[in-house]
């Protein structure tokens, strides 16, 4: 619990502007997926699931976009929503796209802009802020490893 404090106090007092939460690494999608496993735990996040899109649609004779989705969880993010905004439950897994192109790895959270907008007013304005924040810290790691 203390980390969200920590989180949302920075998101408190970080600037609020639009700012994609993504990233690119020199890789593959394995060392990538490995990776980012380790971030989440860091940031006290467990990967709840992965979805392969890619072998989803070359089993239907599409050509392999080298697509893959994670989904993070917290259960303080969970509590946290239940009590400020319902509503953002529906956010929740958090979720990163993986991109595998030509030996990078981009990867990228949802937009959170959109949601800011919908909910200016605190503590669901706020709240969005640290789980951005906790996701770019999470990125953050990932590209130091």
């Amino acid at each position: 619990m203390r980390r969200w404090t920590l989180i949302f106090l920075l998101a408190w007092c970080a600037p609020s502007q639009a700012e994609p939460v993504a990233v690119n690494k020199t890789g593959d999608m394995l060392q990538a997926l490995d990776d980012l496993a380790l971030a989440a735990a860091n940031q006290d996040l467990s990967l709840v699931k992965m979805q392969p899109i890619d072998t989803a649609l070359a089993k239907r004779g599409y050509e392999n976009p080298h697509i893959r989705i994670l989904f993070l969880g917290s259960a303080s993010a969970v509590r946290w929503a239940e009590v400020v905004e319902p509503r953002l439950l529906n956010l929740l897994p958090l979720r990163l796209t993986l991109i595998q192109r030509e030996g990078r790895v981009t990867v990228m959270s949802d937009d959170f802009e959109p949601w800011l907008r919908e909910f200016p007013e605190d503590p669901a304005h706020q709240m969005l802020l640290a789980w951005r924040a906790e996701l770019k810290a999470m990125l953050d790691d990932f590209m130091r490893q």
